[in-house]
C-alpha cells in the first residue's frame, strides 16, 4: 500500500469519502429504475413485471485475494468487479445493474490512491452498465473490499442443477494462466518473458464472459446447466454434476489451453492440466448442452470447446488419449 507525508484518507474522512463517491457515480438509466438513489439510509429502486432478480456478494481481501505489491489499485478494483459480475451473467446472462461496496482501508493510505481505486471501480461499472448504489467504508489494518451486485433477467435462468445424462459438457475460453500467473507472482521473478507477462496479465486482470452469455442464451440453445470457473475448472464441473447425482466423463486433450502455459510448463502435460483444472479467478463459462444444439453451437460461437459429457456415475472419471487418468483437486481452499 503506497503510504507518504501525503494527503491521506484521514483528511478526506468517511463522509467526504462517500461524497466523492456519490459526486463521481455511474449514471443510472431508465433500466435501473430508481426511486431513491444513493445517500439516504437505503437505495431504492422499483421491480420490473415478469423479472427476476440475481444477487451476488464476494470479498477480496489484502495478502488473500491479491497483494498490492503485484497489483496496481485499477487492477485490485477491476477483479472486484468482474468477479460479481461473472456470476450473474452465469445465470444465463443476467443483465448486472447495481453494486454495493463495501471497503475497509487502512486511515494513512495516500488519497490518491484511493481516488484511483474508486475511479477504477466506476471506471468497470460503466463498461457493464452498472450503477453504484451503495456500500460503506471503515478503516481497517488490510485493504478489503466487499462488492455485491444485484442482476435481472427477463428470460429463464440457468442453474448449477439443470444436466442431464448425455448433455456435453462445454467451455469458453483457456484454462490454466491465471494459476500460472499467481505462481509467477508469487515467485518474485523481476525480469520476465513476454509470455510470462500474459500470463500474470491473466491472473491481474480476469474478464466476465458476458459476452459470450449473451449469445448463448439468445439462440435457443439448450442450455441444461451452468457456473463460471472462479474456482477452477475442476471444481465447476464437479458443481454441475456431482452435487446433483450424476457424473461426467471429460477428456484432458481437449481442455483448451494457451501457448503461453504451455511454454511455461515446458511441454509437461502433469503440470499443464495441473494448472488446467486447478488454477482459480479464470471466469470462463462452464455449461452443459443437449447433444442435438451442437452444431448450431459451433457455427454461433467456433471457439467453445467440448470437453465431455454428463453421465450416471456420480463422480468425475478423467481421461488422456482415452486412458483413464486419476486426478485429485489440489487447488485453493476457502477454509
Amino acid at each position: 500500500m503506497a503510504i507518504s507525508s501525503k494527503k491521506s484518507l484521514s483528511f478526506l474522512g468517511e463522509f467526504g469519502l462517500i461524497e466523492h463517491i456519490k459526486n463521481n457515480n455511474t449514471k443510472a438509466g431508465p433500466a435501473h429504475n430508481v426511486v431513491l438513489d444513493i445517500g439516504d439510509d437505503c437505495f431504492v429502486f422499483s421491480s420490473l413485471k415478469n423479472s427476476k432478480y440475481a444477487v451476488t456478494a464476494d470479498i477480496l481481501i489484502e495478502d488473500t485475494h491479491f497483494k498490492t505489491k503485484w497489483a496496481t489499485p485499477e487492477q485490485i478494483a477491476k477483479k472486484a468487479v468482474e468477479v460479481n459480475v461473472s456470476d450473474i451473467v452465469s445465470m444465463c446472462g443476467a443483465k448486472p445493474l447495481y453494486l454495493f461496496i463495501s471497503i475497509g482501508i487502512p486511515k494513512n493510505t495516500e488519497l490518491s490512491y484511493a481516488k484511483r481505486l474508486f475511479a477504477a471501480i466506476k471506471k468497470n461499472c460503466d463498461k457493464y452498465g452498472i450503477h453504484i448504489s451503495g456500500g460503506d467504508t471503515v478503516s481497517s489494518e488490510k485493504l478489503t473490499i466487499s462488492v455485491t451486485i444485484i442482476g435481472i433477467k427477463a428470460g429463464k435462468l440457468i442453474t448449477r442443477s439443470g444436466a442431464e445424462t448425455g448433455d456435453i459438457v462445454c467451455v469458453s475460453g483457456n484454462f490454466g494462466d491465471s494459476g500460472a500467473g499467481f505462481d509467477i507472482l508469487n515467485s518474485d521473478k523481476k525480469n520476465l518473458t513476454c509470455y510470462e507477462k500474459k500470463l500474470v496479465k491473466k491472473h491481474l486482470e480476469p474478464e466476465a464472459r458476458f459476452d459470450i452469455a449473451k449469445i448463448l442464451c439468445g439462440n435457443n440453445i439448450k442450455i441444461t446447466s451452468m457456473t463460471d470457473s472462479s474456482d477452477g475448472l475442476f471444481k465447476s464441473v464437479e458443481l454441475l454434476t456431482a452435487d446433483y447425482n450424476k457424473g461426467a466423463v471429460v477428456y484432458l486433450d481437449k481442455i483448451p489451453v494457451s501457448d503461453e502455459l504451455v511454454k511455461f510448463a515446458k511441454n509437461d502435460k502433469n503440470k499443464i492440466y495441473r494448472y488446467a483444472l486447478n488454477g482459480a479467478e479464470e471466469f470462463e463459462l462452464v455449461f452443459t448442452i443437449a447433444p442435438k444444439d451442437k452444431i448450431k453451437l459451433q457455427k454461433l460461437i467456433p471457439e467453445i470447446s467440448y470437453i465431455g459429457y454428463v453421465n450416471k456415475s456420480k463422480g468425475i472419471k478423467y481421461f488422456y488419449n482415452n486412458n483413464e487418468t486419476a486426478i485429485k483437486y489440489n487447488g485453493y481452499k476457502h477454509f
